[in-house]
């Protein structure tokens, strides 16, 4: 009788095994297909889902920037031998105090300027009013032709005024989402320049390796070190526009040129749409305060010529071009998060591509993402 059984040992673990189920699948020929399917309902799903979570995801996001920026100074704090708990709790008084002070100091000049009720709007549709009245004159001129040639004497309909009463506790139910964010945010802030570097030895003690530990360390050092100092950059060249906007201001003859200052300091944080408010309020308060037409327009114009000189030149040398960003990548994303978020994607939208992108420059496996995110 024939023995079938080979002369060599026979590996039981390899001859039955065929290929592993993922090469199985890619080289399906409907897997290209699907695969872009898959890609496309993830990041539908994934806009749903921060759409619908901007309540508890704002607060956060807000948070871990701030800590970012506050983290200098905690870190200065420990140098004088101050416990990181008291440190932190140091930096939170100083900034709400600023922040309070600020607010106090300038909300008579905000509801001067920015309420529609004030005189200083009322003045300024009558100015407009005046521009417009030779088009008006024009426009009723026509009105009246078009009636005469149709017959139909023009009445004007009688306007039904309807006066909206709002209790107190309808204005408390509208600002309470605004004051739980605020709440968080405050509180995680907080615990964030407390703890410190927490996460980062988390992460160090779960990591198997002492070589992945040491890299991990000089990663995430690094790309704290750079994003806080970025991100300190922005805010202080942010700074330095209001107090030179303010001097320019009180020079044009501007009344509340602090306020000027502070407002176009605070809109500068919003890319795109920020200097273009400041701007539009600037033009606006210069039409209703100055009285000639040189005097209201050198305000636009300086104001103009300011920010020109703030974005093309000055914030490129102070930033440094490694941290530009692709124009086109940081105006979608400007429009995604708008669009996600309302006013609070946009102000976040920048600073989330930065921290990425730094990200990208020190991690080996999103190096395509830093390439595709930078300005060169």
């Amino acid at each position: 009788m024939q023995d079938d059984t080979p002369d060599g040992p026979v590996d039981s673990g390899t001859a039955n095994e065929g290929p592993p189920p993922r090469a199985i699948v890619e080289s399906w020929p409907g897997w290209p297909g699907m695969r872009l399917s898959l890609t496309i309902l993830a990041i539908v799903a994934g806009g749903v889902a921060l759409s619908a979570a901007q309540g508890l995801l704002f607060p956060i996001v807000l948070a871990i920037l701030l800590a970012l920026l506050l983290t200098p100074a905690v870190d200065l704090t420990d140098r004088l031998r101050l416990p990181r708990w008291l440190g932190a709790l140091l930096v939170m008084v100083a900034l709400i105090g600023v922040l309070v002070t600020a607010a106090t100091q300038l909300a008579a000049p905000a509801e001067r300027w920015l309420n529609p009720k004030s005189p200083e709007w009322r003045k300024l549709e009558f100015r407009i009013r005046e521009v417009k009245k030779p088009l008006d004159t024009i426009k009723d001129a026509q009105e009246r032709m078009a009636d005469i040639a149709e017959d139909k004497p023009g009445k004007p309909k009688p306007k039904e005024v309807v006066v909206e009463r709002r209790d107190i506790f309808k204005a408390l139910d509208d600002a309470k989402p605004l004051l739980v964010g605020a709440l968080s945010t405050v509180v995680l802030l907080y615990f964030l320049l407390s703890t410190g570097d927490l996460f980062l030895r988390k992460l160090i003690r779960i990591l198997p390796r002492l070589t992945d530990k040491k890299k991990a360390v000089g990663i995430a050092r690094t790309i704290q070190v750079e994003i806080g100092r970025y991100f300190m950059t922005i805010a202080s060249i942010n700074l330095g526009l209001g107090v030179v906007t303010a001097g320019l201001m009180a020079l044009l003859g501007m009344p509340s040129a602090v306020f000027w200052g502070a407002l176009v300091a605070a809109l500068n944080f919003i890319p795109y749409a920020g200097p273009g408010m400041s701007l539009v309020l600037l033009t606006a308060g210069a039409f209703v305060s100055l009285d000639s037409w040189p005097a209201i327009l050198a305000v636009p114009i300086s104001f103009f010529a300011l920010v020109l000189l703030e974005g093309q030149f000055l914030q490129p040398i102070l930033v440094g071009r490694r941290l530009r960003l692709n124009v086109v990548v940081t105006f979608l994303a400007v429009l995604v998060w708008g669009w996600l978020w309302g006013l609070a994607g946009v102000v976040v939208a920048i600073p989330i591509l930065v921290v990425l992108k730094i990200c990208a420059d020190h991690v080996e496996r999103m190096s395509a993402l830093g390439e595709f995110l930078s300005h060169d």
